[in-house]
């Protein structure tokens, strides 16, 4: 049986990388993905939207620089898409100057 050779192999150099030639890379990816703060974004929400619209809203998820919001009913729903959505967008960039703030997703829920 015939032992598989990788393409383009010159059989001069190991195909293998160590530890310190990949741990870079790892994590530079992990503080861009850990800078969007979405655990802080997330806990904003109360604050940014008011002590009356928080009781009847919950922030789900941030990714992406989408947060998204779950809300009790239709008619909060359309108050926020329509009338609200540009002033929370302006106060969540606002207050995070750094992250990537594009949009607001609310879902009735």
């Amino acid at each position: 049986m015939k032992k598989r050779v990788p393409r383009n192999y010159d059989g001069a150099t190991p195909t293998g990388r160590q530890i310190k030639e990949l741990l870079p890379g790892i994590l530079s990816d992990l503080s861009a993905k850990l800078s969007d703060k979405p655990d802080q974004i997330l806990d904003a929400w109360p604050e940014i939207v008011g002590k009356r619209i928080s009781k009847m809203s919950h922030a789900v998820s941030f990714g992406d620089g989408v947060l998204k919001v779950r809300v009790k009913n239709s008619t909060l729903n359309s108050l926020l898409v329509e009338h609200e959505k540009p002033r929370l967008v302006a106060a969540f960039r606002k207050r995070f100057p750094k992250v990537t703030f594009r949009d607001i997703f609310f879902r009735i829920g």
